[in-house]
């Protein structure tokens, strides 16, 4: 909108713009703040409250949540005074206070507003911001009533909007996942439409992209749709005893070093050398290797007898298609890298961690594990194994059949990014 008051509005709106883009909220907020106070002094109350608005917006994105409550309660109040010819100002306001609102977590009044958004500036022919507000909205929907609940919703927003923008394509595709989610809230694979599909940080995401099917979360994303820092916290000390930054920070630094499995599994694995068919050749290799180092005639059964689940596992994997008619499994590292790519995103949403250091084990893991195994399926294969050797006992049970059906949505599903994205 244009905005209009005492003369100096045209620096201070500069000036507010400029610290937005770089990221200085704190500085864009005050800059907001002294322009709206400026317009509500020369009398312009429609331009304070679209201003107010995107001082509140600033506030929320610097942590100041509460005073960004407050200012948008304030322009709230102000907007129900305006004529009836300052529906630009309330549309504006509608979509300002959709991001502090879902920043407050308060998702369902944030995507009421922003579909008040959308219905605003279509009234006032702005397209372009319709738009961009109705995809926000349909985003908002799906976070708050869940993809299948979303359904109707969306269908009636798109039934809103002029079929030939890119808005409309966005909000179907939306539409289109929320539709093709099974009746669960897990082994389903979610793409996060506001985070990116491509380059160096997702291809190494995608690493992580077993867990990430398997507890139904947004695969390309660092923090995820989870961001409750109580929640993460008591994951984190639950299933691995992390309770602080330090702790975490071993527990990454051993899954990137590929020290948190049985090293027992990748000595045996390690015995069977390249063309080795034969298993009483692979026995023989792993009973010379515990003769050399010395190991106990107990220990050494027990190593023979690991390399027997392995082969029977691969046998299985074979029927299955986890692996080719002749593979095998070289190595077991892929599932600590697999779970380092998600303890990356539980540090971060637990706060014990910051969004570089974060991005910086998932690159890692990613780096690491493309010089281990030869393709997404290889690595695939690698993973389950060591899942399987740490929780599924030789039973082919539920641990087995949920990891089969990752596996079979990862390397056939047209929307996963391992048919997208090149290995390493």
């Amino acid at each position: 909108m244009t905005y209009q008051a005492a003369d100096n509005t045209g620096e201070l709106l500069d000036r507010a713009r400029k610290y937005d883009r770089q990221g200085r909220f704190e500085d864009a907020a005050a800059a907001f703040a002294a322009l709206a106070d400026a317009m509500e002094a020369g009398g312009d109350w429609a331009s304070a409250v679209a201003v107010r608005a995107r001082e509140a917006r600033a506030l929320q994105a610097a942590g100041r949540t509460d005073e960004a409550l407050h200012v948008l309660g304030r322009a709230d109040q102000v907007a129900g005074e305006l004529p009836g010819d300052a529906a630009e100002a309330r549309a504006v306001l509608d979509g300002q206070a959709a991001h502090v609102l879902a920043g407050a977590g308060r998702t369902g009044e944030a995507a009421r507003r922003a579909w008040g958004a959308m219905t605003g500036f279509r009234a006032l022919r702005d397209d372009k911001r319709a738009d961009r507000a109705a995809v926000h909205a349909a985003r908002l929907i799906v976070v708050d009533a869940g993809a299948r609940d979303a359904v109707a919703p969306l269908r009636d927003m798109l039934a809103q909007m002029p079929p030939a923008g890119d808005g409309y394509q966005q909000v179907a595709a939306i539409l289109a996942e929320a539709e093709r989610r099974p009746d669960r809230d897990y082994d389903i694979l979610i793409t996060d439409h506001e985070a990116p599909t491509w380059g160096r940080l997702t291809a190494a995401l995608a690493v992580g992209a077993h867990l990430a099917v398997a507890n139904g979360v947004a695969w390309n994303t660092i923090t995820g749709t989870d961001r409750d820092p109580e929640h993460n916290r008591t994951l984190l000390s639950r299933d691995w005893g992390i309770t602080d930054t330090g702790s975490w920070k071993s527990a990454m630094d051993a899954l990137l070093a590929a020290e948190n499995c049985d090293p027992a599994i990748q000595i045996v694995l390690d015995r069977r050398a390249a063309g080795m068919t034969d298993p009483l050749a692979w026995h023989s290799a792993i009973a010379g290797w515990c003769q050399d180092k010395q190991v106990s005639v107990e220990t050494t059964e027990e190593l023979v007898g690991l390399a027997r689940q392995i082969a029977q596992y691969e046998e299985r994997f074979r029927i299955d298609g986890l692996l080719p008619p002749e593979g095998r499994v070289d190595s077991v590292f892929g599932y600590d890298f697999g779970r380092a790519v998600n303890m990356a995103r539980w540090g971060l949403n637990a706060g014990y961690c910051d969004t570089e250091t974060a991005e910086e084990c998932v690159l890692r893991a990613g780096h690491y594990a493309s010089k281990v195994y030869k393709s997404w399926e290889d690595y695939s294969a690698g993973y389950i194994l060591g899942r399987m050797l740490r929780f599924d006992d030789g039973e082919l049970g539920e641990w087995y059949d949920r990891s089969l059906t990752g596996h079979r949505i990862l390397v056939e599903d047209p929307g996963s990014p391992w048919r997208k994205l090149a290995w390493g």
